[in-house]
Protein backbone atom coordinates (compact mmCIF):
# COMPACT_ATOMS: atom_id res chain seq x y z
CA UNK A 1 0.00 0.00 0.00
CA UNK A 2 1.20 3.48 -0.82
CA UNK A 3 1.26 5.87 2.16
CA UNK A 4 0.64 9.50 1.32
CA UNK A 5 1.24 12.19 3.92
CA UNK A 6 0.90 15.95 4.11
CA UNK A 7 3.94 17.70 5.59
CA UNK A 8 3.56 21.12 7.18
CA UNK A 9 6.24 22.40 9.57
CA UNK A 10 5.05 25.09 11.93
CA UNK A 11 8.49 26.52 12.61
CA UNK A 12 12.12 25.62 13.02
CA UNK A 13 12.89 23.91 16.30
CA UNK A 14 15.19 25.91 18.56
CA UNK A 15 16.50 25.73 22.09
CA UNK A 16 14.02 28.34 23.34
CA UNK A 17 10.58 29.45 22.24
CA UNK A 18 8.07 32.29 22.33
CA UNK A 19 4.60 31.20 23.32
CA UNK A 20 1.41 33.24 23.15
CA UNK A 21 1.42 33.60 26.93
CA UNK A 22 4.99 34.96 26.81
CA UNK A 23 3.95 37.56 24.24
CA UNK A 24 0.89 38.70 26.22
CA UNK A 25 2.84 38.97 29.48
CA UNK A 26 5.48 41.02 27.68
CA UNK A 27 2.79 43.38 26.37
CA UNK A 28 1.22 43.80 29.81
CA UNK A 29 4.56 44.83 31.31
CA UNK A 30 6.13 46.92 28.54
CA UNK A 31 3.52 48.14 26.04
CA UNK A 32 3.29 51.98 26.21
CA UNK A 33 -0.48 52.00 25.77
CA UNK A 34 -0.97 49.52 28.63
CA UNK A 35 1.35 51.51 30.91
CA UNK A 36 -0.44 54.74 29.98
CA UNK A 37 -3.80 53.21 30.89
CA UNK A 38 -2.48 52.14 34.29
CA UNK A 39 -1.22 55.66 34.98
CA UNK A 40 -4.59 56.99 33.92
CA UNK A 41 -6.29 54.72 36.46
CA UNK A 42 -4.00 55.97 39.22
CA UNK A 43 -4.76 59.59 38.33
CA UNK A 44 -8.53 59.07 38.25
CA UNK A 45 -8.46 57.46 41.67
CA UNK A 46 -7.12 60.72 43.09
CA UNK A 47 -10.31 62.52 42.04
CA UNK A 48 -12.15 60.56 44.74
CA UNK A 49 -9.65 61.61 47.42
CA UNK A 50 -9.99 65.20 46.23
CA UNK A 51 -13.78 65.18 46.62
CA UNK A 52 -13.61 63.53 50.02
CA UNK A 53 -11.63 66.51 51.23
CA UNK A 54 -14.86 68.53 51.22
CA UNK A 55 -15.93 66.67 54.37
CA UNK A 56 -12.98 68.08 56.30
CA UNK A 57 -12.73 71.61 57.76
CA UNK A 58 -10.83 74.41 56.06
CA UNK A 59 -8.34 76.55 57.95
CA UNK A 60 -7.37 79.94 56.50
CA UNK A 61 -5.17 82.83 57.59
CA UNK A 62 -6.41 86.19 56.38
CA UNK A 63 -4.09 89.16 56.87
CA UNK A 64 -3.09 92.41 55.30
CA UNK A 65 -0.92 95.47 55.94
CA UNK A 66 -2.27 98.90 55.14
CA UNK A 67 -0.64 102.30 54.73
CA UNK A 68 -2.80 105.26 53.74
CA UNK A 69 -4.68 108.35 54.78
CA UNK A 70 -8.19 109.04 55.94
CA UNK A 71 -10.30 112.13 56.56
CA UNK A 72 -13.74 112.62 58.04
CA UNK A 73 -16.37 115.30 57.35
CA UNK A 74 -19.25 115.22 59.79
CA UNK A 75 -22.54 116.94 59.15
CA UNK A 76 -23.37 117.19 62.82
CA UNK A 77 -21.26 117.08 65.94
CA UNK A 78 -18.33 118.41 64.01
CA UNK A 79 -14.86 118.33 65.51
CA UNK A 80 -11.77 120.42 65.03
CA UNK A 81 -10.14 117.72 62.90
CA UNK A 82 -12.98 117.44 60.41
CA UNK A 83 -11.71 117.69 56.86
CA UNK A 84 -8.11 117.01 57.81
CA UNK A 85 -6.14 113.99 56.45
CA UNK A 86 -5.05 111.52 59.06
CA UNK A 87 -2.35 108.91 58.46
CA UNK A 88 -3.49 105.30 58.83
CA UNK A 89 -0.70 102.77 59.09
CA UNK A 90 -1.35 99.30 60.48
CA UNK A 91 -2.24 95.68 59.84
CA UNK A 92 -4.95 93.11 60.38
CA UNK A 93 -4.59 89.34 60.81
CA UNK A 94 -7.17 86.62 61.34
CA UNK A 95 -7.33 82.84 61.46
CA UNK A 96 -10.60 81.30 60.25
CA UNK A 97 -11.82 77.69 60.55
CA UNK A 98 -14.90 76.66 58.58
CA UNK A 99 -16.60 73.27 58.86
CA UNK A 100 -19.20 72.01 56.38
CA UNK A 101 -22.33 70.76 58.14
CA UNK A 102 -25.00 70.54 55.47
CA UNK A 103 -25.19 71.60 51.82
CA UNK A 104 -28.34 69.91 50.59
CA UNK A 105 -26.50 66.67 49.78
CA UNK A 106 -24.12 68.34 47.31
CA UNK A 107 -20.87 67.08 48.85
CA UNK A 108 -21.93 63.41 49.30
CA UNK A 109 -23.25 63.43 45.72
CA UNK A 110 -19.98 64.84 44.36
CA UNK A 111 -18.01 62.15 46.20
CA UNK A 112 -20.31 59.43 44.84
CA UNK A 113 -20.04 60.85 41.32
CA UNK A 114 -16.25 60.70 41.37
CA UNK A 115 -16.41 57.09 42.62
CA UNK A 116 -18.64 56.12 39.71
CA UNK A 117 -16.46 58.13 37.35
CA UNK A 118 -13.40 56.26 38.60
CA UNK A 119 -15.13 52.89 38.08
CA UNK A 120 -16.35 53.87 34.61
CA UNK A 121 -12.83 54.92 33.69
CA UNK A 122 -11.42 51.64 35.00
CA UNK A 123 -13.80 49.63 32.84
CA UNK A 124 -12.91 51.81 29.85
CA UNK A 125 -9.22 51.36 30.61
CA UNK A 126 -9.53 47.59 31.06
CA UNK A 127 -11.36 47.42 27.73
CA UNK A 128 -8.52 49.34 26.05
CA UNK A 129 -5.94 46.99 27.58
CA UNK A 130 -7.97 43.94 26.52
CA UNK A 131 -8.11 45.34 23.00
CA UNK A 132 -4.32 45.68 22.97
CA UNK A 133 -4.02 42.08 24.17
CA UNK A 134 -6.44 40.94 21.45
CA UNK A 135 -4.35 42.70 18.79
CA UNK A 136 -1.26 40.97 20.18
CA UNK A 137 -2.95 37.57 20.07
CA UNK A 138 -4.06 38.04 16.47
CA UNK A 139 -0.60 39.24 15.49
CA UNK A 140 0.92 36.14 17.09
CA UNK A 141 -1.54 33.70 15.52
CA UNK A 142 -1.08 35.51 12.21
CA UNK A 143 2.66 34.86 12.36
CA UNK A 144 2.20 31.17 13.16
CA UNK A 145 -0.41 30.81 10.42
CA UNK A 146 1.88 32.51 7.89
CA UNK A 147 4.69 30.14 8.82
CA UNK A 148 2.42 27.16 8.18
CA UNK A 149 1.13 28.49 4.87
CA UNK A 150 4.62 29.50 3.74
CA UNK A 151 6.00 26.04 4.47
CA UNK A 152 3.08 24.41 2.67
CA UNK A 153 3.51 26.76 -0.30
CA UNK A 154 7.26 26.20 -0.35
CA UNK A 155 6.61 22.46 -0.52
CA UNK A 156 4.23 23.03 -3.42
CA UNK A 157 6.86 25.12 -5.22
CA UNK A 158 9.36 22.26 -4.90
CA UNK A 159 6.76 19.85 -6.26
CA UNK A 160 6.05 22.05 -9.27
CA UNK A 161 9.76 22.53 -9.92
CA UNK A 162 10.15 18.75 -10.04
CA UNK A 163 7.05 18.51 -12.21
CA UNK A 164 8.57 21.05 -14.58
CA UNK A 165 11.72 18.95 -14.88
CA UNK A 166 9.59 15.90 -15.76
CA UNK A 167 7.57 17.92 -18.28
CA UNK A 168 10.75 19.08 -19.99
CA UNK A 169 12.00 15.50 -20.08
CA UNK A 170 8.78 14.43 -21.75
CA UNK A 171 9.05 17.37 -24.15
CA UNK A 172 12.48 16.16 -25.23
CA UNK A 173 10.96 12.73 -25.98
CA UNK A 174 7.66 13.62 -27.60
CA UNK A 175 8.28 17.18 -28.72
CA UNK A 176 5.02 18.29 -27.02
CA UNK A 177 5.47 21.66 -25.22
CA UNK A 178 1.93 22.22 -23.91
CA UNK A 179 2.50 20.36 -20.65
CA UNK A 180 5.70 22.33 -20.06
CA UNK A 181 3.77 25.57 -20.41
CA UNK A 182 1.03 24.33 -18.11
CA UNK A 183 3.44 23.26 -15.36
CA UNK A 184 5.36 26.52 -15.73
CA UNK A 185 2.11 28.46 -15.36
CA UNK A 186 1.22 26.64 -12.14
CA UNK A 187 4.74 27.15 -10.80
CA UNK A 188 4.61 30.91 -11.36
CA UNK A 189 1.15 31.06 -9.79
CA UNK A 190 2.28 29.27 -6.62
CA UNK A 191 5.40 31.45 -6.40
CA UNK A 192 3.13 34.49 -6.51
CA UNK A 193 1.14 32.99 -3.63
CA UNK A 194 4.39 32.58 -1.70
CA UNK A 195 5.40 36.21 -2.26
CA UNK A 196 1.95 37.41 -1.22
CA UNK A 197 2.07 35.33 1.96
CA UNK A 198 5.54 36.69 2.75
CA UNK A 199 4.14 40.22 2.44
CA UNK A 200 1.31 39.34 4.84
CA UNK A 201 3.83 37.95 7.30
CA UNK A 202 5.98 41.10 7.11
CA UNK A 203 2.92 43.25 7.83
CA UNK A 204 1.92 41.05 10.75
CA UNK A 205 5.50 41.00 12.05
CA UNK A 206 5.60 44.82 12.03
CA UNK A 207 2.36 44.93 14.03
CA UNK A 208 3.71 42.34 16.47
CA UNK A 209 6.87 44.41 16.96
CA UNK A 210 4.78 47.55 17.57
CA UNK A 211 2.79 45.82 20.30
CA UNK A 212 5.43 43.64 21.97
CA UNK A 213 8.47 45.80 21.33
CA UNK A 214 10.51 42.98 19.81
CA UNK A 215 10.26 40.26 17.19
CA UNK A 216 9.85 36.61 18.20
CA UNK A 217 13.38 35.48 18.91
CA UNK A 218 12.64 31.79 18.69
CA UNK A 219 10.10 29.13 17.79
CA UNK A 220 6.40 29.91 17.96
CA UNK A 221 3.55 27.43 18.10
CA UNK A 222 -0.18 27.22 17.52
CA UNK A 223 -2.18 28.32 20.61
CA UNK A 224 -4.53 25.84 22.24
CA UNK A 225 -8.24 26.44 22.78
CA UNK A 226 -9.48 25.87 26.33
CA UNK A 227 -13.00 24.56 25.83
CA UNK A 228 -13.68 24.75 29.59
CA UNK A 229 -13.74 28.55 29.37
CA UNK A 230 -16.52 28.53 26.77
CA UNK A 231 -20.05 28.72 28.26
CA UNK A 232 -22.07 25.53 27.95
CA UNK A 233 -24.86 27.15 25.97
CA UNK A 234 -25.78 30.42 24.28
CA UNK A 235 -28.05 31.59 27.09
CA UNK A 236 -25.24 31.21 29.62
CA UNK A 237 -22.85 33.05 27.29
CA UNK A 238 -25.25 36.00 26.94
CA UNK A 239 -25.82 36.23 30.71
CA UNK A 240 -22.09 36.16 31.35
CA UNK A 241 -21.42 38.83 28.73
CA UNK A 242 -24.13 41.17 30.05
CA UNK A 243 -22.77 40.78 33.58
CA UNK A 244 -19.07 41.15 32.79
CA UNK A 245 -18.53 43.00 29.50
CA UNK A 246 -16.42 46.09 30.16
CA UNK A 247 -18.38 48.32 27.79
CA UNK A 248 -21.67 47.47 29.50
CA UNK A 249 -20.16 47.95 32.96
CA UNK A 250 -18.72 51.31 31.93
CA UNK A 251 -22.08 52.52 30.68
CA UNK A 252 -23.80 51.40 33.91
CA UNK A 253 -21.36 53.53 35.91
CA UNK A 254 -22.04 56.47 33.60
CA UNK A 255 -25.76 56.16 34.38
CA UNK A 256 -24.96 56.25 38.10
CA UNK A 257 -22.82 59.34 37.51
CA UNK A 258 -25.69 61.04 35.74
CA UNK A 259 -28.04 60.34 38.64
CA UNK A 260 -25.60 62.04 40.98
CA UNK A 261 -25.54 65.07 38.71
CA UNK A 262 -29.31 65.30 39.09
CA UNK A 263 -28.89 65.13 42.88
CA UNK A 264 -26.34 67.94 42.71
CA UNK A 265 -28.69 70.09 40.66
CA UNK A 266 -31.48 69.50 43.18
CA UNK A 267 -29.15 70.38 46.07
CA UNK A 268 -29.25 74.02 44.98
CA UNK A 269 -32.88 74.17 46.16
CA UNK A 270 -31.85 73.37 49.74
CA UNK A 271 -30.12 75.51 52.40
CA UNK A 272 -26.43 75.37 53.29
CA UNK A 273 -25.15 75.35 56.84
CA UNK A 274 -21.55 75.64 58.01
CA UNK A 275 -19.69 76.46 61.23
CA UNK A 276 -17.15 79.29 61.33
CA UNK A 277 -14.55 80.00 64.04
CA UNK A 278 -12.49 83.18 63.78
CA UNK A 279 -9.83 84.99 65.80
CA UNK A 280 -8.34 88.30 64.62
CA UNK A 281 -6.18 91.24 65.67
CA UNK A 282 -6.17 94.75 64.29
CA UNK A 283 -3.34 97.19 64.84
CA UNK A 284 -3.98 100.93 64.26
CA UNK A 285 -6.65 100.35 61.65
CA UNK A 286 -9.92 100.08 63.54
CA UNK A 287 -8.52 102.47 66.08
CA UNK A 288 -6.76 104.87 63.79
CA UNK A 289 -3.21 105.15 65.03
CA UNK A 290 -4.60 104.57 68.46
CA UNK A 291 -4.08 100.99 69.46
CA UNK A 292 -5.03 97.39 68.85
CA UNK A 293 -8.36 95.63 68.48
CA UNK A 294 -8.75 91.86 69.18
CA UNK A 295 -11.73 89.82 68.03
CA UNK A 296 -12.82 86.17 68.29
CA UNK A 297 -16.10 84.40 67.65
CA UNK A 298 -17.96 81.20 66.72
CA UNK A 299 -20.56 81.62 64.01
CA UNK A 300 -23.16 79.25 62.51
CA UNK A 301 -23.83 80.35 58.94
CA UNK A 302 -27.12 79.61 57.24
CA UNK A 303 -27.62 80.36 53.52
CA UNK A 304 -30.64 79.54 51.40
CA UNK A 305 -31.13 80.78 47.90
CA UNK A 306 -34.81 81.27 47.17
CA UNK A 307 -34.65 82.37 43.55
CA UNK A 308 -31.91 82.73 40.94
CA UNK A 309 -33.80 83.21 37.72
CA UNK A 310 -35.03 79.57 37.52
CA UNK A 311 -31.54 78.39 36.51
CA UNK A 312 -31.52 75.56 39.05
CA UNK A 313 -34.79 74.14 37.74
CA UNK A 314 -33.51 74.21 34.15
CA UNK A 315 -30.29 72.48 35.18
CA UNK A 316 -32.20 69.72 36.97
CA UNK A 317 -34.42 69.09 33.94
CA UNK A 318 -31.37 69.06 31.66
CA UNK A 319 -29.57 66.42 33.75
CA UNK A 320 -32.69 64.22 33.76
CA UNK A 321 -32.74 64.36 29.96
CA UNK A 322 -29.08 63.36 29.85
CA UNK A 323 -29.95 60.41 32.10
CA UNK A 324 -32.47 59.15 29.55
CA UNK A 325 -29.79 59.45 26.89
CA UNK A 326 -27.36 57.34 28.93
CA UNK A 327 -30.02 54.66 29.46
CA UNK A 328 -30.70 54.40 25.72
CA UNK A 329 -26.97 54.19 25.09
CA UNK A 330 -26.81 51.26 27.50
CA UNK A 331 -29.62 49.52 25.62
CA UNK A 332 -27.77 49.99 22.33
CA UNK A 333 -24.45 48.69 23.71
CA UNK A 334 -26.15 45.69 25.31
CA UNK A 335 -27.92 44.76 22.08
CA UNK A 336 -24.63 45.08 20.19
CA UNK A 337 -22.79 42.82 22.65
CA UNK A 338 -25.59 40.24 22.65
CA UNK A 339 -25.58 40.15 18.84
CA UNK A 340 -21.80 39.72 18.84
CA UNK A 341 -21.98 36.89 21.38
CA UNK A 342 -24.64 35.09 19.34
CA UNK A 343 -22.49 35.36 16.22
CA UNK A 344 -19.24 34.27 17.88
CA UNK A 345 -20.83 31.42 19.83
CA UNK A 346 -22.51 30.10 16.69
CA UNK A 347 -19.33 30.41 14.63
CA UNK A 348 -17.41 28.35 17.17
CA UNK A 349 -19.57 25.33 16.39
CA UNK A 350 -19.69 26.16 12.67
CA UNK A 351 -15.91 26.31 12.34
CA UNK A 352 -15.51 22.99 14.16
CA UNK A 353 -17.97 21.32 11.79
CA UNK A 354 -16.24 22.89 8.79
CA UNK A 355 -12.88 21.59 10.00
CA UNK A 356 -14.23 18.05 10.20
CA UNK A 357 -15.52 18.28 6.62
CA UNK A 358 -12.29 19.86 5.37
CA UNK A 359 -10.22 17.06 6.90
CA UNK A 360 -12.31 14.58 4.93
CA UNK A 361 -11.96 16.80 1.87
CA UNK A 362 -8.16 16.74 2.20
CA UNK A 363 -8.15 12.96 2.66
CA UNK A 364 -10.29 12.55 -0.44
CA UNK A 365 -7.88 14.71 -2.43
CA UNK A 366 -4.98 12.56 -1.22
CA UNK A 367 -6.75 9.50 -2.62
CA UNK A 368 -7.47 11.31 -5.89
CA UNK A 369 -3.80 12.20 -6.35
CA UNK A 370 -2.81 8.61 -5.65
CA UNK A 371 -5.34 7.20 -8.12
CA UNK A 372 -4.36 9.73 -10.78
CA UNK A 373 -0.72 8.70 -10.42
CA UNK A 374 -1.63 5.06 -10.96
CA UNK A 375 -3.86 5.90 -13.91
CA UNK A 376 -1.13 8.08 -15.39
CA UNK A 377 1.22 5.10 -15.28
CA UNK A 378 -1.46 3.06 -17.05
CA UNK A 379 -1.84 5.76 -19.67
CA UNK A 380 -5.45 6.69 -18.86
CA UNK A 381 -4.63 10.05 -17.24
CA UNK A 382 -2.64 13.00 -18.49
CA UNK A 383 0.11 14.82 -16.67
CA UNK A 384 -2.19 17.85 -16.38
CA UNK A 385 -4.72 15.74 -14.46
CA UNK A 386 -2.08 15.11 -11.80
CA UNK A 387 -1.19 18.82 -11.67
CA UNK A 388 -4.83 19.78 -11.18
CA UNK A 389 -5.25 17.17 -8.44
CA UNK A 390 -2.13 18.41 -6.65
CA UNK A 391 -3.39 21.97 -6.93
CA UNK A 392 -6.73 20.93 -5.42
CA UNK A 393 -4.92 19.15 -2.57
CA UNK A 394 -2.83 22.26 -1.88
CA UNK A 395 -5.85 24.57 -1.87
CA UNK A 396 -7.87 22.25 0.38
CA UNK A 397 -4.99 21.99 2.86
CA UNK A 398 -4.54 25.77 2.84
CA UNK A 399 -8.27 26.25 3.42
CA UNK A 400 -8.11 23.81 6.33
CA UNK A 401 -5.33 25.88 7.91
CA UNK A 402 -7.28 29.11 7.41
CA UNK A 403 -10.45 27.73 8.98
CA UNK A 404 -8.52 26.27 11.91
CA UNK A 405 -7.04 29.68 12.65
CA UNK A 406 -10.43 31.30 12.13
CA UNK A 407 -11.64 29.00 14.93
CA UNK A 408 -8.74 30.08 17.17
CA UNK A 409 -9.30 33.80 16.52
CA UNK A 410 -13.04 33.38 17.00
CA UNK A 411 -12.35 31.79 20.40
CA UNK A 412 -10.29 34.78 21.50
CA UNK A 413 -12.91 37.20 20.13
CA UNK A 414 -15.46 35.40 22.29
CA UNK A 415 -13.21 35.71 25.35
CA UNK A 416 -12.75 39.41 24.53
CA UNK A 417 -16.50 40.05 24.48
CA UNK A 418 -16.84 38.13 27.74
CA UNK A 419 -14.09 40.43 29.13
CA UNK A 420 -12.08 37.35 30.05
CA UNK A 421 -9.38 37.52 27.40
CA UNK A 422 -6.35 38.51 29.46
CA UNK A 423 -7.20 36.12 32.29
CA UNK A 424 -7.79 33.24 29.87
CA UNK A 425 -4.25 33.65 28.50
CA UNK A 426 -2.27 34.69 31.57
CA UNK A 427 -3.84 32.06 33.84
CA UNK A 428 -3.46 29.26 31.29
CA UNK A 429 -0.68 26.71 31.27
CA UNK A 430 2.25 28.01 29.27
CA UNK A 431 3.14 26.15 26.09
CA UNK A 432 6.75 25.05 25.81
CA UNK A 433 7.00 25.53 22.06
CA UNK A 434 10.66 24.46 21.98
CA UNK A 435 9.77 21.01 23.25
CA UNK A 436 6.60 20.49 21.25
CA UNK A 437 7.60 17.84 18.75
CA UNK A 438 6.15 18.08 15.24
CA UNK A 439 3.13 15.86 14.84
CA UNK A 440 2.48 13.95 11.61
CA UNK A 441 -0.96 13.33 10.21
CA UNK A 442 -0.83 10.30 7.95
CA UNK A 443 -3.50 10.17 5.29
CA UNK A 444 -3.60 6.67 3.80
CA UNK A 445 -5.17 6.35 0.37
CA UNK A 446 -7.68 3.58 -0.09
CA UNK A 447 -6.16 0.32 -1.29
CA UNK A 448 -7.02 -0.37 -4.89
CA UNK A 449 -8.29 -3.80 -6.02
CA UNK A 450 -5.35 -5.30 -7.92
CA UNK A 451 -7.24 -8.58 -8.60
CA UNK A 452 -9.29 -6.82 -11.25
CA UNK A 453 -6.10 -5.79 -13.01
CA UNK A 454 -4.84 -9.39 -13.03
CA UNK A 455 -8.13 -10.60 -14.47
CA UNK A 456 -8.00 -7.94 -17.15
CA UNK A 457 -4.48 -8.95 -18.12
CA UNK A 458 -5.83 -12.27 -19.43
CA UNK A 459 -8.51 -10.52 -21.45
CA UNK A 460 -6.15 -8.09 -23.17
CA UNK A 461 -3.26 -10.56 -23.69
CA UNK A 462 -1.83 -10.60 -27.22
CA UNK A 463 -1.42 -14.40 -27.01
CA UNK A 464 -4.04 -17.12 -26.50
CA UNK A 465 -4.74 -18.33 -22.98
CA UNK A 466 -3.96 -21.92 -21.99
CA UNK A 467 -7.67 -22.81 -21.95
CA UNK A 468 -8.17 -21.57 -25.52
CA UNK A 469 -5.07 -23.34 -26.74
CA UNK A 470 -6.18 -26.59 -25.11
CA UNK A 471 -9.67 -26.42 -26.60
CA UNK A 472 -8.35 -25.52 -30.08
CA UNK A 473 -5.37 -27.96 -29.88
CA UNK A 474 -2.98 -25.14 -30.65
CA UNK A 475 0.75 -25.68 -30.30
CA UNK A 476 1.84 -23.49 -27.39
CA UNK A 477 5.42 -23.52 -28.60
CA UNK A 478 4.55 -22.39 -32.13
CA UNK A 479 5.84 -18.90 -32.74
CA UNK A 480 4.06 -16.34 -34.72
CA UNK A 481 5.46 -16.35 -38.25
CA UNK A 482 5.62 -13.02 -39.95
CA UNK A 483 6.18 -12.48 -43.60
CA UNK A 484 8.94 -10.17 -44.80
CA UNK A 485 6.63 -7.20 -45.14
CA UNK A 486 5.49 -7.48 -41.51
CA UNK A 487 9.10 -7.71 -40.31
CA UNK A 488 9.94 -4.55 -42.21
CA UNK A 489 7.07 -2.71 -40.53
CA UNK A 490 8.16 -3.87 -37.08
CA UNK A 491 11.76 -2.88 -37.72
CA UNK A 492 10.68 0.60 -38.73
CA UNK A 493 8.75 1.00 -35.47
CA UNK A 494 11.60 -0.10 -33.20
CA UNK A 495 12.70 3.47 -32.50
CA UNK A 496 9.16 4.58 -31.66
CA UNK A 497 8.72 1.66 -29.25
CA UNK A 498 12.00 2.55 -27.52
CA UNK A 499 10.74 6.10 -27.00
CA UNK A 500 7.43 4.90 -25.65
CA UNK A 501 9.19 2.45 -23.31
CA UNK A 502 11.42 5.22 -21.95
CA UNK A 503 8.33 7.40 -21.36
CA UNK A 504 6.31 4.69 -19.60
CA UNK A 505 9.28 3.55 -17.52
CA UNK A 506 9.76 6.92 -15.80
CA UNK A 507 10.30 6.11 -12.09
CA UNK A 508 7.23 6.65 -9.96
CA UNK A 509 9.16 8.75 -7.46
CA UNK A 510 9.70 11.37 -10.18
CA UNK A 511 5.99 11.83 -10.71
CA UNK A 512 5.59 14.10 -7.77
CA UNK A 513 2.40 14.58 -5.88
CA UNK A 514 1.87 16.44 -2.66
CA UNK A 515 3.43 13.56 -0.65
CA UNK A 516 4.31 15.78 2.24
CA UNK A 517 3.32 15.37 5.84
CA UNK A 518 1.23 17.84 7.82
CA UNK A 519 3.20 18.55 10.97
CA UNK A 520 1.30 20.29 13.73
CA UNK A 521 2.68 21.38 17.07
CA UNK A 522 -0.58 21.67 18.93
CA UNK A 523 -1.07 18.35 20.73
CA UNK A 524 -4.74 18.91 21.42
CA UNK A 525 -5.31 19.67 17.78
CA UNK A 526 -3.29 16.66 16.64
CA UNK A 527 -5.12 14.27 18.91
CA UNK A 528 -8.40 15.37 17.36
CA UNK A 529 -7.12 14.83 13.83
CA UNK A 530 -5.70 11.40 14.60
CA UNK A 531 -9.24 10.31 15.40
CA UNK A 532 -10.15 10.64 11.71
Amino acid sequence: MIFLSLFLYLSVTSLCATSLKDSVEKVLSTNPNVIAERKNQEAYKMYVDERRGNYLPTLDIESYFQKGSEREKRDINKTATDGEWTDQDGYSAAIVLRQYIYDGGLTPSEVAQTKYQDLANKHRSFYAIENTVLETIKAYTGLVQSDEVLTLTESMIKINEDNLAIAKEQESISGEVLETYQVSSKLHFIRDRYIDEEDKKDTTLAKYFKLVGENPTSKTCRPAIDETKIPKNLEEAIKKAVASNYRILEQIEKIKMQREKIAQANASFLPKIDLELKASIDEDLELTENGRTDEKYIRLNFNWNLFNGNKNNVTSTQEKTFLEEQKKTLDDITQEIVAEIKSLYGKHDTYKRRIEELKKYVKANVNIVDVYRSEFQAGTRTFVDILDAERELYESTKTLIEVEYALINNYYDLMFNLSNLTNSVVNSKNQDCANIAPRIINYKPKKQNNNIEKELEGLISDTDSELIRKELNLDLKRELELDGKTNDILNKNDNLEDKLDSFLNIPKDKIISLNSTLVLSNKAYIDNINKI
